[in-house]
């Protein structure tokens, strides 16, 4: 199963949960389903993880907490003042793995997922799928795990791109450096849509950032 198949079979199960910046009013499904049957529909934990004002809110708390603005349309390089002040918050609060189960540091951690699928969703156009009864066809952790009940994981559109679970990003990042994640989405979105100009097209990522999430 490969993340073309994922992000496909996602699309039948979830049409409306696509996480979004702030300012978007796109309702989730439990919400359409509740505005269509005119009853109130309680949100499976799925649903209310990936609802798309929750996760605006924890991108806005994560910025904040690096004192900086909203995501600008275009990705930040990835060396640049902006990504640095994030790496170096980030080695702060969470110096180790260990440090990713502290139920104190809960909050941040998934202000971490939020955020870095925003900069993938909006960079690079992923999607949050739940792979909890998907068992194969996508990149995990082995040593990390965060949620209860769902594993929420990042699917592409793109050949050679395997989804990965936020298990896997938040290992990838705290046991690297956020610079090294952040490349990925700041250097693709300039590939995708000016192609060659820089040298390489966006097809050759796979193999010049090899060993990020989508590429293990």
């Amino acid at each position: 199963m490969d993340a073309t198949y994922l992000y496909v079979d996602r699309e039948r199960r979830h049409t409306t949960d696509r996480p979004l910046r702030e300012g978007a009013d796109d309702v989730g499904n439990d919400e359409q389903l509740s505005m269509d049957l005119g009853v109130p529909v309680e949100k499976t934990g799925w649903n209310k993880w990936v609802d798309p004002k929750r996760h605006a809110g924890q991108v806005r708390k994560f910025l904040d907490r690096a004192g900086l603005p909203a995501l600008p349309e275009e990705p930040w390089d990835f060396e640049s003042h902006e990504a640095c002040e994030i790496n170096d918050m980030i080695r702060t609060i969470l110096p180790d793995l260990e440090s990713v189960s502290q139920p104190e540091n809960a909050d941040i951690v998934d202000q971490l997922v939020c955020f870095a699928g925003e900069c993938f969703i909006q960079y690079l156009d992923a999607r949050w799928i739940d792979l909890t009864n998907i068992p194969l066809g996508y990149n995990d952790s082995k040593s990390v795990s965060i949620y209860d009940g769902i594993k929420p994981g990042l699917a592409f559109e793109f050949e050679d791109w395997n989804a990965f679970t936020a298990n896997l990003l938040v290992e990838f990042v705290v046991a690297n450096e956020f610079i090294e994640l952040y490349e990925l989405p700041s250097v693709g979105f300039w590939k995708l849509r000016k192609g060659n100009e820089f040298g390489s097209t966006f097809s050759d990522l796979s193999s010049e950032l090899a060993g990020r999430p989508p590429f293990m």
